[in-house]
């Protein structure tokens, strides 16, 4: 089962080990090993497959430096330097340009690979450092036919202990960049539904009827004297029979 713990410390010594020329093979196939703890661990695959190229390349570069520095070719190249005949070692300049452009090649495409990898392992793992030391041992590789070249591959090799020795246990969410936190969704206001308004029937018109005319009493055509008891017009004043007057 893949270890973040395992590939923490396979990691961290193989890169203090890389450091060492004379066993430097030995850490970049401890840095290997880690680096198949890590793929796993994160599953992602292309973290193993850029490494593993990246660390063949490495370890054919460390052996062809080894080559270069201790064998005859070296210090024909420095006998040529120098100005002086070249007495040393079979090939004497172009041996050691050979073997110094075997290295140099090989650490290009290491040093490609290599910041591949190490940048998935720095996004997977959130450990930065990872991908500071594949863009310095590119640009060291890249340099490494002048002196800042080798100094450059030096710091690169720093900051790979330190990336390995910064693993988790536990490798944190991955975030992305310009990725802003999620905002809470606005809560809808609670809306009132209306009832329906039903609308109020027209009453009929009505007909509005004139007061009725109060009734008037009906008007006697005719009365009695008071007197004698002779039938009289309603109108008349005295009766016409004894003459007596009629209210």
């Amino acid at each position: 089962m893949a270890s973040l713990s395992n590939a923490k410390i396979l990691g961290g010594v193989g890169a203090i080990l890389a450091l060492i020329p004379g066993i430097s093979v030995v850490g970049w196939i401890l840095i290997l090993i880690s680096q198949k703890e890590i793929s796993d661990a994160t599953q992602d695959k292309a973290i193993f497959q850029n490494a593993l190229i990246g660390v063949i390349t490495a370890v054919i570069s460390a052996i062809a430096l080894v080559v270069f520095l201790v064998s005859g070719p070296f210090i024909g190249f420095l006998d040529a330097s120098a100005g002086l005949p070249s007495s040393f070692g079979p090939g004497g300049l172009a041996g050691a340009l050979a073997i110094f452009g075997v290295f140099d090649g090989s650490a290009i495409i290491s040093g490609i690979f290599l910041k591949r990898s190490y940048d998935r392992t720095a996004q997977g793992l959130k450990v930065g450092a990872f991908a500071t030391t594949g863009l310095l041992y590119l640009v060291g590789a890249l340099t490494a036919i002048i002196v800042a070249g080798f100094l450059i591959f030096f710091i690169a090799f720093i900051y790979q202990i330190i990336a390995y020795f910064s693993i988790q246990d536990q490798p944190g969410p991955v975030q992305y960049e310009f990725q802003s936190p999620p905002q809470p969704m606005p809560v809808p206001a609670p809306q009132v539904v209306q009832p329906p308004v039903q609308p109020v029937p027209t009453p009929p018109p009505q007909t509005i009827q004139p007061p009725a005319a109060p009734s008037q009493p009906p008007v006697a055509a005719f009365k009695f004297c008071y007197n004698c008891g002779t039938k009289l017009p309603f109108s008349a004043r005295f009766c016409s029979h004894c003459g007596t007057k009629q209210s």
